[in-house]
């Protein structure tokens, strides 16, 4: 059963991964048939000022032309959105050929049943009619089609590098932040087997999180327990110099986030708020709902006056990048930073992200 599960799995991702390869997008979705409806308007008012022109503009032909249009376009996308995964097997070629077949199919298909529905004066189907329709239908599938491909190649080209920019995240977790930990752990096992074995428990965890090659959204919950972890090394190499306190709800919401989104924020806090400053100082991480999504804020005490090394900011600008990926025009995650004097602020709004049911 479990191997038999693990398919099932694997043949799950297969599947997603062809999606969102594909370059034809969701057209299921209402904001994909909004658009769909505005942008067919435009056609149909485009088309009768063509054919009446301006002072002779009839709304009747208007309505008439519009109802015709509708029921292409609606007719179109819903087959289009049924054999979407079917589709998304094939070639670019193959599958453009189909959808163009697709869209022709509805056209005529349309164009018979306005014929019998509204029938002209003349006996018989007005065949140039129907022949016109094919060919306008034909002209702006394909111009569609060319619009999907160019989008989904620039999104393809973006999301290579996003993981570009993870894989230089992974490898720009501080190499001394290990020779520490380590050497701590060294000094520990003699004194204190028991805390030299759960940080190197902890070390193995954020080691498994940052060796990791995918860009997969985990939980908020597993993200900032990896956080802890963190926290937990450093806090046995600063000891009292340092002051931890999570400020989160009773129960963490089911909230998807790109993986290690929250450590390089922790560590950023840790090595130009904490560590520079002899007595040390405090950070606080507090989970708080705003705006139908969530706002995690990382706050950490600092001295201004003493002078510390900011680095090129790539963490954030790859945190930054990592959350527009998720983001879209009604839900927009960001990352705001804010030098508060005495206090460093890190807000990152997060919109609530609909987890992956394959990866359960």
């Amino acid at each position: 059963m479990a191997f038999s599960n693990n398919d099932k799995k694997a043949e799950h991702e297969k599947q997603q991964d062809l999606l969102e390869a594909f370059f034809l997008p969701d057209l299921c979705n209402t904001r994909a048939v909004m658009f769909l409806l505005i942008l067919s308007e435009a056609l149909v008012l485009a088309l009768t000022l063509i054919e009446t022109g301006l002072p002779r503009f009839s709304w009747q032909r208007f309505a008439i032309v519009s109802l015709f249009v509708q029921w292409v376009a609606l007719l179109s996308v819903a087959a289009l959105c049924q054999l979407r995964v079917l589709m998304s097997r094939l070639h670019v070629v193959s599958a453009s050929a189909l959808a163009m077949l697709i869209t022709q199919a509805v056209t005529v298909l349309v164009s018979l049943i306005g014929e019998y529905v509204w029938p002209m004066d003349t006996p018989g189907i007005d065949w140039p009619w129907v022949l016109r329709n094919q060919v306008i239908a034909a002209i702006f599938s394909m111009m569609a089609l060319r619009y999907f491909y160019v989008q989904s190649q620039w999104r393809l080209k973006t999301q290579a590098e996003l993981k570009s920019r993870l894989a230089a995240l992974q490898a720009n977790i501080r190499p001394h932040f290990f020779f520490n930990t380590l050497n701590t752990v060294a000094s520990l096992i003699v004194i204190d087997p028991d805390k030299a074995e759960r940080m190197l428990v902890d070390l193995a965890q954020l080691f498994r999180a940052v060796l990791k090659a995918d860009d997969k959204l985990v939980p908020i919950a597993q993200e900032i327990e990896l956080g802890r972890r963190y926290l937990d090394i450093e806090q046995v190499r600063l000891g009292e110099r340092m002051t931890v306190n999570f400020e989160l709800p009773h129960e963490l919401p089911e909230l998807q986030v790109p993986q290690l989104l929250l450590q390089p924020l922790l560590e950023n806090a840790v090595y130009h708020g904490i560590q520079p400053v002899i007595k040390g100082g405090s950070i606080t991480i507090t989970l708080t709902q705003k705006n139908g999504g969530w706002l995690l804020e990382i706050l950490n005490s600092k001295d201004p006056s003493v002078a510390t090394n900011h680095g090129n900011h790539m963490a954030q600008a790859n945190i930054r990048a990592r959350l527009e990926a998720i983001s879209d025009e009604s839900q927009l995650a960001e990352l705001r930073i804010e030098d508060l004097g005495q206090q460093y602020l890190a807000q990152l709004y997060l919109p609530q992200v609909q987890p992956d049911v394959g990866d359960n």
